[in-house]
């Protein structure tokens, strides 16, 4: 899978223009087809709703492998966006709420919850290695956008994504970045599962090409 622009023009453009990486060899990517269509939860509490998405799907022209381009605001194996699990990961690290108040707050299942906050609790520690290093390599004054220290993994992971996100709105002229938007934009769509964590984890980014090229804040979903 690949993350790519929320916005479905642009990405049939950059397809057909050659301007997608294959995540592993390099090559173009060119269109191929769409993937199986996917129902995903927006919204919290009484404001919920259902969209149907159906991702496109492109293949390398180099190693003939095919990947699911899933836009930025979705994470991979999720039935819900990116946006609602950040919310639950932010209750559970910065307010201390544990899960049946975070789903309660949410309407989600308590168990979906648990298993969001259990996951990004698992793979804080590479996550917080990662961003902080990301942080550093990319920001002019990495140190001035550091909030204070934090006492768990969780804390320093939501941190420390959070320092990197201000270092890519800044470097790309937008407002403001959420912070799980920076996460999927650099890890790619597997951010929140445990196996994007470990057993090896590359440093170098996962950005895509509308981000590399600062087209704003469309870009980053």
């Amino acid at each position: 899978m690949l993350t790519v622009n929320h916005d479905g023009v642009s990405v049939e453009s950059d397809l057909a223009g050659g301007l997608l990486e294959c995540p592993g060899c390099r090559g173009r990517l060119r269109p191929w087809g769409w993937a199986r269509e996917r129902l995903i939860r927006h919204g919290t509490g009484a404001g919920r709703f259902l969209l149907r998405h159906r991702p496109r799907r492109g293949r390398c022209a180099g190693c003939a492998a095919t990947h699911v381009l899933l836009e930025a605001g979705l994470a991979a194996r999720r039935a819900d966006t990116a946006a609602v699990i950040a919310a639950a990961v932010e209750a559970k690290t910065a307010a201390g709420h544990g899960h049946r108040r975070i789903a309660s707050w949410l309407g989600r299942p308590a168990s979906t919850v648990r298993g969001w906050l259990r996951a990004f609790a698992a793979s804080a520690v590479p996550i917080a290695e990662v961003f902080t290093a990301l942080a550093h390599r990319d920001g002019a004054d990495a140190a001035g956008l550091w909030p204070a220290p934090e006492p768990t993994p969780a804390g320093r992971a939501l941190a420390a994504v959070t320092a990197y996100a201000s270092v890519l709105a800044e470097r790309f002229a937008v407002a403001a970045l959420p912070w799980h938007s920076a996460g999927l934009a650099a890890a790619g769509p597997f951010f929140f599962s445990t196996g994007r964590w470990h057993g090896g984890v590359q440093h170098e980014l996962a950005l895509t090409p509308e981000i590399r090229g600062g087209k704003g804040e469309g870009s980053t979903g």
